[in-house]
């Protein structure tokens, strides 16, 4: 049983599936080499690290080391958080009131898909493509800063910014941990 304490207080758990307090984030890097690899890849493959064209477990994500993301629905901060036996959060973002960030041409793309969604989705069409999901959830895309300190919520219809993420705090693991 995976659980989460957030600093306002709420404690996130895993137990149920979907969880409200499960996130997958993606760089649009791993998920534009994911469907070049494979154009017909199932969200459900994606998600679950699967190959099915190979029979074989896939990494999608091209990080340090194995990483989790939990959303707090009370006061919806954001937890990077190491995916191993007690691991612990790496980054916390806080949502914050958007301002305006500006040009974001350098931002980094990324694909939040929360598990609440992606699992509707996987419901109604268990063979639904990556690329299919993506296309039909694409009102709101997020940016994220070349610092990694802002995220920003922006609006596909108008390209106005809804909210931000800010970097709360960080921490990273020394060699002895």
């Amino acid at each position: 049983m995976s659980q989460l304490g957030c600093r306002c207080g709420e404690r996130m758990s895993k137990t149920d599936c979907p969880s409200p307090c499960s996130l997958d984030i993606f760089y649009e890097e791993e998920v534009d080499r994911a469907v070049l690899e494979d154009p017909s890849i199932a969200l459900h493959s994606f998600l679950s690290g699967w190959d099915e064209k190979n029979d074989c477990a896939k990494e999608y994500k091209d990080r340090p080391e194995p990483i989790d993301y939990w959303y707090c629905p009370a006061c919806k901060r954001v937890y990077e958080v190491q995916y191993r036996p007690h691991g612990r959060w790496l980054r916390i973002y806080k949502r914050v009131r958007s301002a305006d960030p500006g040009d974001i041409s350098g931002w980094r793309r990324i694909y939040v898909l929360p598990d609440m969604e992606t699992d509707r989705a996987t419901e109604e069409d268990w063979d639904i493509l990556l690329s299919d999901y993506l296309q039909q959830h694409n009102s709101v895309l997020y940016y994220l800063s070349p610092d990694e300190k802002i995220v920003s919520a922006v609006d596909r219809t108008t390209s106005k910014a809804k909210y931000s993420y800010i970097l709360e705090d960080s921490w990273t693991p020394t060699s002895e941990g």
